[in-house]
């Protein structure tokens, strides 16, 4: 799952909602990330509404633009952890880098499976 988010765009948080599953074939199924605005950039919450524990990762990329919009830095970042049933995990998907105002958080993915 890809996403996007412009600096300009933070006033309205995008949700992804997958639907919920007791007992679901897989972790897609049961897993919902919410995305929304933080004083320090864009925050990424991966909430666990399956019955088991699942190893996640969430992974993104921050750019600063200029104010003619050209981009003049980019990060690849991640994170990882271990959710237990009906938890919740988080990451911060930070601008502090940024010069400006001008940022834009991209190419929002996640990833979950059972954990063994």
């Amino acid at each position: 799952m890809k996403r996007a988010i412009a600096s300009v765009l933070l006033a309205l948080p995008v949700v992804t909602v997958l639907s919920t599953a007791e007992a679901a074939d897989s972790a897609n199924d049961c897993v919902r990330l919410r995305e929304s605005p933080d004083t320090s950039g864009v925050a990424l919450d991966v909430d666990n509404n399956c019955d088991r524990r699942l190893s996640c990762a969430v992974s993104w990329t921050v750019e600063c633009q200029n104010d003619q919009g050209k981009v003049t830095k980019s990060a690849k970042e991640s994170a990882s952890f271990v959710l237990q049933a009906s938890a919740s995990g988080h990451a911060l998907a930070s601008t502090k880098a940024c010069t400006s105002n001008n940022w834009k958080v991209d190419d929002v993915s996640w990833e979950c499976a059972a954990v063994k």
